[in-house]
């Protein structure tokens, strides 16, 4: 496998900077979040554009519950050339208060320095479809559980974004799947 440096790097660097974006605090998150029903596997249907993701036609995480209330977190990504990387972390609860906004923060360095946004916007009632986004709007992914969901399946979602301010015109729709 390629080394992944230059993507944690980049990713590390990314959430650090679009965690402290300016206005970024007034984004509603869910309310509620049951980690048991959000475990599992998870395919990027689409996204904002983002220097960690270039050259991706397909991505999926994996969450399982972990300990303390945490998420253990691994993401897939697929490139055009077929060749494929990953990385391991851990999203948290900081606040108690507001469980929809997590942090997560990745196993190897540089990613383990920096802890990133991970606000879950929406999820449907059937923890099957959700949205997820940063703060200052630079990250936005629609992520289904069914691998066979496209861009139409999300006409809720892209709708909550787009009234949250996200640049939905420039989502890139992955044309793959990892199975």
């Amino acid at each position: 496998m390629k080394s992944l440096l230059p993507v944690i790097c980049l990713l590390a660097g990314g959430l650090m900077l679009g965690g402290c974006a300016p206005g970024g605090s007034v984004q509603p998150t869910v309310r509620n979040i049951d980690v048991s029903r959000y475990a599992g596997e998870w395919h990027e249907i689409g996204r904002l554009p983002n220097p960690f993701e270039k050259d991706f036609v397909a991505a999926k995480a994996i969450y399982q519950p972990g300990p303390g209330g945490s998420i253990q977190v691994r993401n897939i990504g697929l490139k055009e050339d077929g060749s494929r990387t990953s990385i391991e972390g851990t999203a948290t609860v900081p606040n108690p208060g507001e469980p929809g906004k997590l942090l997560v923060r990745f196993d190897r360095f540089p990613g383990n320095v920096f802890a990133g946004d991970y606000w879950i916007l929406d999820v449907n009632e059937s923890y099957t479809r959700a949205l997820v986004g940063s703060p200052g709007k630079d990250y936005l992914w629609l992520l289904s559980k069914n691998p066979g969901d496209d861009r139409m399946s999300f006409a809720p979602q892209l709708e909550r974004a787009q009234a949250l301010g996200y640049d939905i015109g420039t989502i890139s729709f992955n044309p793959k799947r990892i199975k």
